[in-house]
């Protein structure tokens, strides 16, 4: 691991760095990010590698499950960067993004077995997809053909923007249409993504 870690430092200081040298000296004196990204801390999600985006271009906060909590004054580190990404840098553009094979999501459903590592912080964590899971499963009594993981991610990142919508400063952007909101899925074994239409209500395919 550490041999890899070496190698990948030299790969990126030697190739990605000096051919983007330029890029960096002109990071090195600001940022003007054009998108804050909300995402999941899982490994798997790379938002730069999915916009093909240059270092500067995303303001990306990461967490369990890809979570917006509800607007509490100095209450946490996601409310605190999307304080920042809206008030200080400005960004007129927030996507939430969520994705297939969500461990976050699917632990909604997972019932405690003997013996298991207790995780209070994450369970505490999770109560903010409630009413995701809540949602999720009244769609699937509905139509149980449905899969009940798909559209808990799915809930939980429509969730995720009414609740940037309850924001004050995210609402007083809104009415002036100086910031935008969109809600992503993304399938990890496809590639897909799928974006949140506000008018129909459903998640619709970005290329046909």
């Amino acid at each position: 691991m550490e041999k890899l870690q070496k190698e990948g430092y030299s790969t990126f200081l030697n190739e990605y760095f000096k051919k983007n040298s330029d890029l960096f000296s002109q990071l090195s004196k600001n940022q003007t990010p054009h998108t804050m990204m909300i995402t999941c801390s899982d490994s798997r999600i790379n938002p730069s590698l999915l916009l093909n985006a240059q270092p500067g271009e995303l303001f990306i906060a990461r967490n369990i499950g890809n979570v917006v909590p509800a607007y509490q004054p100095a209450k946490g580190s996601t409310q605190a960067a999307i304080e920042y990404a809206v008030n200080a840098l400005n960004i007129p553009k927030i996507i939430v993004l969520g994705h297939s094979n969500c461990g976050a999501c699917a632990h909604m459903y997972h019932e405690p077995k003997e013996g298991e590592v207790a995780l209070p912080h994450v369970e505490s964590w999770l109560q903010h997809i409630v009413p995701a899971k809540s949602a999720a499963m009244l769609e699937v009594h509905a139509d149980d053909s449905k899969n009940i993981f798909e559209l808990t991610e799915k809930h939980n990142v429509i969730v995720s923007l009414q609740r940037l919508m309850e924001y004050p400063y995210i609402q007083s952007r809104l009415v002036k249409d100086e910031i935008s909101l969109e809600g992503w899925w993304f399938d990890i074994g496809t590639g897909k993504v799928e974006t949140y239409n506000f008018s129909t209500r459903y998640f619709e395919s970005v290329v046909e």
